[in-house]
Parts: structure tokens; sequence; C-alpha cells
């Protein structure tokens, strides 16, 4: 697949079959990922590729009851009791979620310090913003080889200790982004209703020169 489309096709993809990944596949996206350009060169990241079945397993479950509770935190209660719209919110999780279950990988992003001089500004962001860059590489490189991915930024950040534990991480490594990676039951075409109320169009995102100059 040509890089523009992949652009343009890329998804969150939330459902996924159980069907393999083999290793080549794999080791291709892998090494394209880390092909990102990194601040100050210093590589202050791991790529973790959970395949085990029960680890596998664990990252899935500790994911859907972070999206639970992510959930019952940002979307509207309307008419709901406390305990009314946290059980609707495990529902809906489970239902857009279920699937992560059977996937076949999962990849954590790591931050991994180096070390910056003292006083330095930003480096945790600048690990971040790189760590980001890779993974951005691995969903297009995923979406060309037929493959989903979905960025996970927040549902783990609940349970991060347990997350730590799982992976048998230290302290100071920072799993900070975590995907599925594996075959869609469907590639989502176009944006969901909630999306699409709010989706802004590039030109409005656009400013030329000065803040304010935006295209439409």
């Amino acid at each position: 697949m040509e890089i523009g489309e992949a652009i343009r096709k890329r998804r969150a993809v939330r459902t996924y079959t159980d069907r393999p990944v083999d290793d080549e596949t794999l080791d291709r996206l892998l090494r394209l990922a880390l092909r990102a350009p990194s601040g100050g060169g210093q590589q202050a990241w791991s790529l973790l590729v959970a395949r085990d079945p029960d680890v596998r397993r664990e990252i899935a479950e500790l994911i859907i009851a972070g999206g639970a509770r992510y959930f019952a935190l940002m979307r509207p209660r309307k008419d709901a009791t406390d305990e009314e719209h946290a059980a609707w919110a495990r529902e809906y999780a489970e239902g857009v979620m279920s699937t992560y279950r059977d996937v076949p990988v999962f990849v954590v992003g790591l931050l991994v310090p180096r070390g910056y001089p003292e006083g330095f500004p930003g480096g945790y962001e600048d690990d971040l913003i790189s760590l980001a860059f890779a993974f951005e590489n691995l969903m297009l490189a995923a979406r060309a080889e037929g493959m989903g991915t979905v960025p996970i930024t927040a549902f783990q950040r609940f349970e991060k200790d347990r997350l730590r534990d799982i992976l048998k991480l230290p302290d100071e490594i920072d799993p900070a982004i975590v995907s599925p990676v594996g075959y869609p039951e469907s590639f989502p075409t176009g944006l969901a209703p909630a999306l699409k109320r709010n989706f802004r169009p590039w030109k409005s995102l656009v400013h030329d020169d000065a803040w304010g100059n935006a295209r439409e």
C-alpha cells in the first residue's frame, strides 16, 4: 500500500480476529517503527512485544477495565446514578473492546530514560514525542500490511504498576503507550457519529504565519 493511502486508511481498530501474525511480518513492522527519529538520537525507547497467551490476556483485561473507568469519567452521565453510570461504562467497554482478548500481539511502547544533564528542560517530553513517532510508523506499517492497530494512551494509566508487574518492568521504565496488532474483523470506514459531529476540517486547523489566520 502506498504511504498516502496507508495514512488515509489508518483507523482505530477495536475488533480483532485471532488470526496469527507471523514472525517475519511482525519483525518488519518493528524495524520500521524503530526507524523513527528520536530526540538527540537518544533512542530512549524500547518496544515490548507481548505474544504469550497469559500475558496478552492480562493486558487485555487491564485495558478493558481501564476503558470502563475512562468512559465513566469522560462520558456524560445523563440521568443515571453513579452505580448505573459505572455499570453502563463497564458494559460499553466490554462491547467495544472484548476482542482484545483474541489479539495475537500487543506492542507496548516503553520510555527508557537515557539521562539528561541536570536542569535540561523537557527531556521527558522529547522522549515521549519520539516514542509517538515510532508508534505512528508502527501503525502505518501495520495498515499497509492489512493489519489493524489502535493507540492506547489512557486506559492503562489507571493501573500502571500492575502493568509493570505483568511485563516485569522496573519502576523507572514507563509503559507510555500500548497497541494491539492483528487482523481486524473489518476496517472501519468513515467516522463514528459522535466523532463526525465534532470533527474539524483540515483547513480550520492550519494557521498561516500567525495564530488566527486559519484557512477556513
